[in-house]
Formats: structure tokens, C-alpha cells, sequence
């Protein structure tokens, strides 16, 4: 993996925490639909740091 990988995976790492932890705080405040978005937008970084993990092979 070069280091370009290497950047794109750890930033898509640290934006999947923060739409976790956004997720819950909008869960505990009572903010359903919100919290469903930021699980969405959690759902696709997963998909794309699955997408940059396989580009490294």
C-alpha cells in the first residue's frame, strides 16, 4: 500500500468514527431521522474504506 492508500483509509477511518459518534449523540437527543442519516453515511464509508482496502491488492 502506498502512502496515498494509506491517507484514503485513515481519513475514511476517522469520518466513520465521527458519524458514529454523531449517530449516538443524535440517538440519545432524540433525533431518529438524523441519527439515521449519520448511519447511512457510517454504512457507505464502510463500503468505500472495503473499496480501498481491496484497491491495495
Amino acid at each position: 500500500m502506498n502512502l496515498r492508500q494509506s491517507q484514503s483509509v485513515i481519513l475514511l477511518h476517522r469520518l466513520r468514527l465521527r458519524a458514529r459518534r454523531l449517530r449516538d449523540v443524535n440517538q440519545k437527543a432524540g433525533n431518529a431521522s438524523v441519527a439515521q442519516i449519520y448511519a447511512k453515511i457510517d454504512r457507505w464509508l464502510e463500503g468505500q474504506m472495503a473499496h480501498a482496502m481491496a484497491a491495495k491488492r
